[in-house]
């Protein structure tokens, strides 16, 4: 058997979307995926709420994808609901970070596809999938709990030239491991070790 993952295309060109007619503003940090206790959304919302309370500024929360949970009402955190591939794109390339803040994943897609971007990601350290991707691609910061979140969250807003190396790591990452040749690649390999033993 073989851990192969999941091949990425590279990014396309950033859309002509206009963002600011969907309420949003810059800087602003990203959640992409399903609104969702389970996915650490609850969490996240506290954690995002209390950070504002304490540290006051311009940064805005913005949360793509379809709810299944109470949304509170806050004047610094946007809900878009499901977008299309054009927002999704553009969200990825304008944020100042993603936040995976999930304590169950196998894989994560939408890291993979904000390094893909060139985009910093803060992840939940409780996730032992999510540190080891942030820990392989050197391409993520991670946090257990609120102060290391705004510890964190405070230090890459802060400095734009770390959470743009962290991007740049992450998106070397996808180019050594998920492009479609290192993937198809290794997927031969493994149909020919399979073939050979069985001659």
């Amino acid at each position: 058997s073989r851990v192969i993952g999941s091949g990425l295309d590279p990014a396309r060109p950033a859309p002509a979307v206009d963002l600011a007619d969907r309420g949003i503003r810059s800087p602003f940090v990203l959640y992409l995926g399903r609104i969702d206790p389970n996915k650490g959304c609850a969490d996240l919302l506290q954690h995002f709420t209390r950070f504002k309370a304490e540290h006051p500024g311009p940064v805005q929360l913005v949360m793509a994808g379809p709810a299944s949970m109470p949304l509170p009402a806050h004047p610094d955190i946007c809900y878009l609901g499901f977008v299309d591939d054009a927002m999704r794109d553009a969200l990825l390339q304008r944020a100042s970070l993603l936040i995976m803040p999930s304590r169950f994943e196998s894989l994560s897609l939408v890291l993979l596809e904000a390094w893909n971007h060139g985009l910093a990601a803060l992840v939940n350290a409780h996730c032992a999938v999510l540190k080891g991707q942030a820990l392989r691609a050197n391409g993520a910061l991670y946090y257990r709990n609120f102060d290391d979140f705004s510890c964190a969250l405070s230090r890459l807003l802060a400095r734009p030239e770390l959470a743009h190396a962290l991007g740049a790591q992450g998106r070397a990452y996808v180019d050594r491991e998920y492009r479609w040749p290192t993937v198809i690649g290794k997927i031969e390999a493994l149909l020919a070790e399979v073939a050979g033993g069985a001659a």
